[in-house]
């Protein structure tokens, strides 16, 4: 009998209950209702505890003297498994105790997207070794930064130049008064390190100032995370370009005010900011005349300037920063696409309804994107 044969478990985290002649499991919102007047479909729940292979499950109702053939069983099987129901309980997690139970909470979720060819421990394995690239530390990189080590991220470099100003600390959740004045980088990673020492810590204390600066620190990565928005206009520009010429997935954006808007770029496969750039150059006069002025406005040393960001609201940093892991999960893991990928989304704080605000595709006479290295996929 071959060794790989999966042994099928119901998911640790779903009910199972009767009612009357009927078994129920539930599910995330929903309830699968089985109707079970013989006490059959109860026994048959009952085998598939993760101890036996379907063959085996056969053989316990054979001997139990229920009638059915093994092409039942196993399409019983089959069937509970297309209804998200069950997992491999013969998976080996690859995650030693400290992970497991570190991570626990987050395996109950994955559960929801594992099933007898995919386990909940090789979602997360893909999350911890998963190679980001954070480019700022400021609001949402300091909330990202977190996070990304909650979700179970271990493979980190954290890019930013700047220090810790009192200004920061009504959103900057990795900072605390005692450490104003001091580098961001340094205070991050001390702070990442005591939560989690296991992570892999890759610090760049640099100022991104052209587009070859950005590839060097995004090289060798799988997804980059922006959080930097200096020098305006210029740096989405660079570090759009290093994605594509790395091969590396790009996502950004940030608060704007009232709202939180945010994309995702996919060398190869979505259009990049330049296309984005076309796009609107085609169908909307009047946004890129008053982008090329804005440009003008950023290089400028006699007014009119752009004027300070004065809104850094909380809990649009948080909402923002929820959106975006929920994309880094996705990426990562395959469980679901991107819902970013190739269109802005935004979020408005009145009524907190996401909507895509615009779309644009992949050109093929991009002078960015037209030849790009194929994007890099988590392992």
């Amino acid at each position: 009998m071959p060794q790989n044969q999966p042994k099928p478990r119901i998911k640790p985290t779903l009910p199972v209950y009767r009612m009357g002649d009927q078994i129920y499991i539930q599910l995330s919102g929903k309830c699968v209702e089985l109707a079970d007047s013989d006490g059959a479909v109860e026994q048959f729940v009952g085998l598939l505890d993760g101890t036996r292979t379907v063959p085996e499950v056969h053989r316990a109702l054979r001997a139990a003297g229920r009638d059915v053939t093994p092409a039942e069983v196993e399409a019983g099987v089959a069937r509970f498994d297309r209804a998200g129901l069950l997992e491999d309980g013969a998976v080996e997690p690859g995650l030693d105790a400290h992970d497991q139970e570190r991570w626990k909470r987050n395996l109950g979720f994955l559960e929801n997207y594992s099933d007898l060819s995919t386990s909940k421990y090789e979602l997360q394995r893909k999350l911890r070794d998963y190679r980001v690239v954070l480019l700022g530390l400021g609001g949402v990189g300091s909330h990202l930064l977190f996070d990304l080590v909650g979700l179970g991220v271990r493979d980190i470099r954290i890019v930013d130049f700047d220090t810790v100003e009192l200004s920061n600390l009504n959103r900057q959740i990795l900072y605390r008064e005692a450490d104003l004045g001091r580098a961001k980088i340094e205070v991050a990673a001390e702070r990442i390190l005591a939560y989690d020492p296991l992570v892999k810590l890759d610090t760049r204390a640099t100022y991104i100032g052209c587009a070859d600066e950005a590839l060097a620190v995004v090289e060798g990565r799988e997804l980059v995370l922006s959080a930097v928005d200096m020098p305006k206009m210029q740096v989405v520009n660079w570090i759009n370009q290093a994605c594509v010429k790395a091969g590396a997935t790009l996502i950004t954006g940030g608060v704007d005010s009232r709202r939180i808007a945010y994309y995702t770029m996919i060398p190869g496969v979505t259009g990049c900011v330049e296309c984005w750039k076309a796009d609107v150059a085609e169908h909307d006069r009047l946004s890129a005349d008053l982008a090329v002025k804005k440009t003008e406005w950023a290089d400028a040393t006699t007014e009119p300037r752009f004027p300070e960001d004065m809104s850094a609201f909380g809990a649009l940093v948080t909402l923002y920063t929820a959106h975006v892991l929920a994309e880094v999960v996705r990426l990562a893991t395959g469980i679901a696409p991107p819902l970013s990928q190739g269109r802005l989304l935004e979020v408005y704080f009145d009524d907190g309804v996401p909507r895509e605000a615009e779309r644009w595709s992949r050109r093929p006479d991009c002078p960015v994107c037209a030849r790009p290295r194929a994007a890099r996929t988590a392992a």
